[in-house]
């Protein structure tokens, strides 16, 4: 099977990594000529993964040209960038018979639509799936084994888990639980770092991942998404993991922020998209319009934009949002 992944990130790459030693021809398309001739020279990917080979075979490239010719397709771009490179994609005219599966987790513009809004609009015809859950990267690119959810529209990508090495894919058709789940966790993480920051202890900080999936599945329940799909991979999982990870971006993001630095700038120094950030203005916005009670985005909201600066006052309303 011939599989073209946009995004050479850490994930766009473990993930080219996993397919490839399920025995399939992965083409990895980048964001430069410059990303696409590091991987092709040194075979490995200096920014991400320096020290994990990626094999000849595995080839990058700038151009989208794979695109006509692959079967199967993965969007592994930030959330922000989804519209101009289905753009491209429009352009190299890609089968209709090849399933478009995307592993964005946050929202491509300011206004309620997630990505699979977006790629629906862009390719109708396509099957289209969203793949999300607990997964560190480097873990992946490593083959440690990792569980994730794919959701489709009647498990129309129910094949589609041979496509990877050493991950069990579980399979639903709530697609906007999935993807909520990896786009809520984000904001959510940057919370779990400002724990950490503040060295509110690990009571505490079990007391605010509670709360995340409180409000996680009082969010989604009004969103239109299914109560059960918070408890599994995509919500749960993704929550705990990029809660308490210590390569987690959104949370080292969070623990950064305690200590005293500002936010843009913060943003501006990550080679990786904080996806939180954006996620939490967007998101407070869109709970704000549609009159959800939304306690924890609020706060973090009020401390990433006011912002507030004091640790004292930052942790008081952070309590205040949790117990």
């Amino acid at each position: 099977m011939n599989i073209s992944i946009i995004g050479a990130g850490a994930w766009g790459t473990a993930v080219a990594l996993s397919s490839f030693r399920a025995g399939h021809a992965v083409t990895l398309i980048t964001k430069s000529d410059a990303d696409a001739d590091e991987i092709n020279t040194n075979h490995e990917n200096l920014t991400f993964f320096p020290g994990i080979k990626i094999p000849e075979e595995l080839g990058a490239t700038h151009r989208y040209d794979s695109i006509s010719r692959c079967d199967i397709l993965f969007l592994i771009c930030p959330s922000a960038a989804i519209d101009d490179v289905c753009s491209h994609i429009k352009a190299e005219k890609i089968s209709i018979s090849a399933p478009v599966i995307s592993f964005c987790k946050g929202l491509p513009g300011s206004t309620w639509e997630l990505p699979s809004m977006y790629i629906r609009r862009h390719f109708p015809k396509n099957i289209f799936g969203v793949l999300s859950g607990p997964s560190y990267a480097r873990e992946v690119a490593l083959d440690f084994q990792t569980q994730l959810v794919l959701a489709s529209e009647n498990n129309c990508c129910k094949d589609l888990g041979i496509t990877f090495n050493n991950m069990a894919i579980l399979y639903d058709t709530d697609i906007i639980g999935v993807e909520l789940g990896g786009c809520l966790k984000n904001i959510y993480a940057i919370g779990a770092g400002i724990c950490d920051g503040l060295k509110l202890g690990d009571n505490a900080k079990c007391a605010y991942i509670i709360s995340c999936l409180r409000e996680m599945v009082h969010i989604g329940t009004n969103l239109g998404a299914q109560k059960q799909t918070f408890f599994g991979p995509s919500g749960l999982g993704d929550l705990l993991l990029t809660c308490s990870g210590s390569w987690s971006r959104n949370r080292t993001f969070g623990e950064t922020i305690t200590q005293n630095r500002n936010p843009q700038e913060i943003i501006s120094e990550s080679i990786a998209a904080v996806e939180g950030y954006r996620s939490t203005k967007i998101f407070y916005n869109i709970f704000k319009e549609k009159a959800i009670i939304t306690p924890i985005v609020n706060t973090l909201y009020r401390i990433l934009y006011d912002p507030i600066t004091s640790l004292e006052e930052m942790k008081r309303i952070l309590f205040l949002s949790v117990f």
